[in-house]
């Protein structure tokens, strides 16, 4: 063997066992961390359970007010925990504060999984939300904001879904996150599929009053050319009118039959959606927001999505809907009102809140807090 083959291979060889004890260093040091740590999480879960259980049987207004304050409190806390643990874990495998970069053929890398998701609403404020992260310095966009993996393209396999998405970078020592928005909320076969994929990853569902939602959806649907039914027909309303003998022109009495099984309406009963995700996420994972609130007060939002992500302050240039991608499909927003050729009709629209209102309770008992719809 020629001796600089023989130096070459020695070389190698030490950088090996090198390696191999920076490997068992940074074990030993995790394990310490995880004996000190693991504890401070298991107080922290037990404080929030007993958080939620006096916030259940409180009657006084004050004392929900204080302790869903103190739930809140208790699960940002419990998050950044989780957040730690999971940081000083993925350091013993080769990047500190972040997942390994998975690596191509040539050695390069080819993509990361997402750290978030923003599963729905669909027609809820989701594209604008997605926008705004997006310009967010320590967030990599995906390569398309819906790549509707989990729903349906799931068959193309996880290294197609890792191609959607950018290698993570390091700015100023702090990794950068990269996710998607895709409107899962609803599928039945969506949340184990992605937390077998992604089982660390945090979820943002916004909220809408699902009778706004069901008529935005169906008027984005019919613009688009793929409806050409009337909101009635589409959620199956049938209107019988029934004139009185003595006067033909008194006032018409309707009555209306709702196919459950429309799109537009299943969609709109969240809770049940909810409960399916958190047969597979913890509570500390999922981040449910009002709509109505993020379009009143987007920059409130922002910030509270920052901070469930982890990621630092950081205020984009502008705060409207109007000012993001495609802005001629965004409609009903504060700022951007009135862009339906016809509004729903008054008795459609009562028809749709007493059908809503049961299931929107069960959602205010399940989250704690009353949207007001």
């Amino acid at each position: 063997m020629p001796v600089f083959r023989f130096k070459k291979a020695s070389g190698l060889a030490r950088d090996v066992q090198a390696k191999k004890q920076e490997l068992l260093r940074k074990r030993q040091e995790f394990r310490k961390f995880r004996d000190k740590q693991s504890p401070k999480i298991e107080s922290k879960k037990r404080e929030l359970a007993r958080a939620k259980e006096e916030l259940r049987v409180s009657t006084r207004p004050e004392e929900q007010n204080e302790l869903k304050q103190r739930k809140k409190k208790l699960q940002q806390e419990l998050s950044r925990l989780k957040s730690e643990f999971r940081a000083a874990k993925d350091a013993t495998e080769g990047v500190p504060g972040g997942r390994a970069a998975p690596r191509a053929e040539d050695g390069s890398e080819s993509g990361a999984l997402p750290d978030f998701a923003i599963i729905g609403v669909k027609k809820g404020g989701t594209t604008f939300l997605y926008h705004l992260l997006s310009q967010h310095p320590y967030v990599e966009p995906a390569s398309v904001k819906e790549p509707h993996f989990f729903d349906n393209l799931f068959d193309e396999g996880i290294e197609w879904y890792r191609r959607c998405f950018p290698a993570p970078k390091w700015k100023d020592g702090r990794r950068t996150i990269t996710g998607e928005a895709s409107p899962y909320m609803p599928g039945r076969r969506v949340p184990e599929r992605v937390a077998k994929v992604v089982p660390q990853a945090r979820l943002i569902a916004l909220l809408r009053n699902p009778v706004d939602r069901a008529y935005s959806d169906y008027q984005q649907v019919t613009w688009r050319g793929r409806e050409t039914r009337t909101f009635e027909e589409a959620i199956s309303v049938r209107k019988q009118r029934s004139l009185s003998q003595e006067d033909e022109t008194s006032e018409r009495c309707d009555r209306i039959s709702l196919d459950e099984r429309s799109e537009y309406l299943s969609r709109g009963i969240y809770v049940d959606q909810l409960l399916r995700w958190s047969e597979f996420f913890s509570e500390e994972q999922m981040l449910i927001l009002k709509s109505e609130e993020f379009f009143e007060r987007p920059k409130d939002t922002l910030k509270a999505v920052l901070d469930f992500l982890d990621l630092p302050e950081w205020e984009p240039q502008a705060l409207e809907p109007r000012d993001e991608p495609n802005k001629e499909k965004y409609e009903r927003t504060k700022v951007n009102k009135g862009r339906y050729e016809q509004e729903m009709d008054p008795a459609t629209r009562r028809r749709l809140e007493e059908y809503f209102e049961a299931h929107n309770r069960r959602l205010y008992d399940y989250l704690g807090v009353d949207f007001g719809w």
